[in-house]
């Protein structure tokens, strides 16, 4: 009961720190940023994948090891529209995860990377729709903790 405990512990923190490090690089990106700005924005993206494939791993051993079993989590249509939205949002954050990487030649050579107006708005409104998945998959995992989602 206690390493139940400590997996759906673990599952929470992670995906309290993959939206932290969503927002932390949300609130970092604008037009003009510096060297270690943009340095801060990349380990803070690098943060949130790490927090991502835990929020995962504990996830997969929740539904498997721990809880109701996989046969009920998939008979949930809230379930489903979660796990849907957790991939939405993953495949979202790969467009700003390559912005970022590209940065890597001029910050080795301590140059601040030259962000557009267009690029600051598409990679923010990006951010902005990844916040509504998550928003999406905290309302999907409270309806299914309290039952809805089945048929009938």
């Amino acid at each position: 009961m206690l390493v139940s405990a400590l997996v759906a512990f673990a599952h929470y923190f992670a995906f309290f720190a993959l939206t932290t490090a969503l927002v932390l690089q949300l609130a970092l990106i604008s037009e003009s940023i510096s060297v270690a700005t943009a340095r801060r924005i990349q380990r803070a993206d690098r943060a949130y994948a790490i927090a991502a494939v835990l929020v995962l791993i504990f996830g997969i051993l929740r539904v498997v090891y721990f809880e109701k079993g996989v046969d009920y989590y998939l008979g949930n249509t809230f379930f489903l529209l979660k796990i849907g939205l957790f991939v939405v949002v993953g495949l979202l954050s790969i467009y700003p995860t390559i912005y970022f990487q590209r940065w890597n030649a001029d910050l080795n050579q301590d140059i601040a990377p030259e962000l557009s107006m267009q690029a600051v708005q598409k990679i923010r409104k990006i951010m902005h729709t990844e916040l509504v998945g998550i928003v999406g998959i905290l309302l999907c995992a409270s309806l299914m903790a309290k039952g809805f989602g089945f048929g009938g």
